[in-house]
């Protein structure tokens, strides 16, 4: 049986490792820990990286095909998010017990309306979650066909995995965040090896469908499929009250690293590859594949780099499901009464087991 503790900042008495030297910023977060940042920031980070796999497919449907028009339009997107992620910046200095807008909204407006964005964001999470273990157990079959008639039951499976890897707090973020590290390492070879593939041993892909809107009405359309590459900005904001083994200082730390770490990573693939595919004339992908998954094979051709970019990606779903399981219960213990944050929740989320996992 777990053992069960109230777990709110510092109060558990663990402080952070060189707490007192005078380090400041991230110099500090790794003094408290840099196996704990690590595999906090990118086990935190799980669902916006996954989200590289699949919104720049989706944005250039949106668009007709039409690739010159990809790039602006992903810039676009991503400036949004670096425009969110300065907001969430100065958010962590003012909740670093966690709580995110929920905790914003209740301290500015009042609890009743905090409960919108909470209602909001928990959707979002358990949403994430079945997407990603579905999509999991999809990439599954994929590679072993005899699989699909337990498809249901594979995904219960992957389910609980994940739920319960989870609950080992650090020692189960350790587990996703190889995931995402992978992915992120991966793609970036598939990037740097792939600016140089010459690009007429690319297969001519077909003319995409004529399209009636101008090229800046298909960008401001394009747009907002293209903004599910933000799917999971907040999360840090969320699963920083999971860090019970930290104070309010090594908390804001911790968040501000994963949080433009995250970001970095996220622009780096998200450019990488859309310029990539553009220079390599990669168009709309056919059934049963995917558009990066055409970018990485005419990048680096069908060898174990390939494979081991579309292990990756399949991987990486079930660390976004990770992140969600982190930053959900994350998110109510900040907000739940006897704990060091709004107090709008019942007591009992405030808990959390022997490993600080609410």
């Amino acid at each position: 049986m777990a053992r069960w503790s109230r777990g709110a900042g510092g109060s558990d008495g663990i402080s952070p490792a060189g707490a007192g030297r005078g380090r400041t910023g991230i110099g500090a977060a790794f003094a408290s820990g840099p196996v704990l940042l690590v595999a906090f920031a990118f086990a935190v980070m799980g669902d916006p990286v996954s989200s590289v796999a699949y919104a720049m497919e989706a944005c250039l449907r949106s668009l007709d095909g039409r690739l010159t028009l990809l790039v602006p339009t992903m810039i676009m997107v991503l400036g949004i998010i670096v425009l969110v992620a300065v907001n969430y910046h100065h958010l962590y200095a003012r909740f670093p017990e966690g709580g995110g807008d929920a905790a914003a909204s209740a301290s500015a407006f009042s609890e009743g309306l905090a409960f919108l964005p909470l209602a909001a964001l928990t959707v979002d999470y358990a949403l994430t979650i079945a997407i990603s273990v579905a999509a999991g157990a999809s990439a599954i079959i994929a590679y072993l066909p005899g699989l699909a008639p337990v498809r249901v039951a594979l995904a219960m499976v992957l389910l609980v995995v994940v739920a319960g890897l989870t609950l080992f707090g650090h020692g189960g973020r350790a587990v996703f965040a190889l995931m995402t590290i992978s992915f992120a390492v991966i793609g970036s070879l598939v990037i740097v090896l792939g600016a140089s593939a010459p690009v007429h041993h690319v297969l001519a892909s077909a003319p995409p469908p004529a399209s009636h809107h101008s090229a800046l009405l298909g960008v401001l359309l394009a747009f907002p499929v293209g903004m599910a590459l933000a799917t999971g900005v907040e999360a840090p904001s969320s699963a920083i009250a999971q860090l019970a083994q930290l104070d309010n200082t090594g908390r804001l730390r911790f968040g501000r690293t994963t949080l433009w770490l995250m970001v970095g990573i996220v622009v780096w693939l998200t450019m990488g590859i859309v310029v990539l595919g553009v220079r390599l004339h990669i168009g709309l992908p056919p059934r049963n594949s995917t558009w990066i998954a055409g970018v990485a094979e005419a990048a680096v051709g069908r060898g174990a780099l390939f494979a081991a970019f579309q292990v990756s990606s399949a991987v990486l779903l079930l660390a976004a499901a990770s992140s969600s399981f982190q930053a959900g219960p994350g998110l109510l213990k900040a907000l739940a009464r006897g704990g060091s944050g709004v107090g709008i929740l019942p007591a009992f989320l405030s808990r959390s087991n022997r490993y600080h996992t609410p």
